[in-house]
């Protein structure tokens, strides 16, 4: 059933099933082939972390998040990740930061830059790098979490401008965390994160009909 219940979740994170899109136990029990009762138990599951809204007499729907609610999750991801950030330049990973300044040459090639979806995942390992090996658990598994209750909205248009921009951003928390500088490294992420989340919200205020 967990294999399911991630399916599903994923499913939903990406952009398979649609914002307001009606998916009643009979399709999902079609869909992905398991018990009617397993499925009621994963609709709970998503429904209690906020991925589906169950309403009366209709069944479950994909849940729609208003514009605050995409500020007030940004705001908590940036908050946890700096945080993770400084913890994890306090640590001194001399082979994550290998991995980061690889990652981060290959995201200012222009071929990288001409395909945003290539610099996106790109730009998914170098975050997860830093706050996946931050030394504490709670806060890692908090920030995966809260990414996918917002992943389907990052995907938006972004300009070359910006692209150069968040590499710059980029290249500085960098620095901080090679020079073990915690402070600096978490103060520099929150002000990165502050810029996307501002970037993005204008695009969504204009295609809120979209989300």
């Amino acid at each position: 059933m967990r294999e399911i219940y991630i399916k599903l979740r994923n499913n939903i994170t990406f952009g398979k099933f649609k914002p307001g899109e009606h998916l009643s136990e009979k399709f999902l029990v079609q869909e992905y082939g398991v018990s009617r009762a397993s499925i009621r138990e994963i609709i709970r599951q998503l429904a209690t972390q906020g991925y589906l809204t169950i309403e009366p007499n209709r069944g479950a729907t994909v849940s729609k998040l208003s514009l605050k609610d995409i500020d007030i999750i940004y705001n908590i991801l940036i908050r946890c990740e700096s945080y993770a950030t400084a913890l994890y330049a306090n640590r001194g990973d001399h082979v994550g930061i290998k991995k980061l300044e690889s990652l981060q040459k290959r995201m200012r090639t222009e071929e990288v830059k001409s395909q945003y979806t290539v610099w996106l995942q790109l730009n998914d390992q170098f975050h997860e790098q830093i706050y996946k090996n931050c030394g504490g658990d709670i806060v890692s598994n908090l920030i995966d979490h809260t990414r996918l209750r917002i992943y389907r909205f990052r995907i938006v248009e972004t300009s070359p401008d910006i692209i150069n921009l968040y590499n710059e951003q980029h290249a500085n928390i960098l620095v901080a965390i090679h020079d073990k500088n915690g402070k600096r490294a978490e103060k520099l992420m929150s002000n990165h994160l502050d810029t996307a989340r501002k970037h993005r919200f204008e695009v969504f205020k204009k295609f809120y009909e979209l989300l």
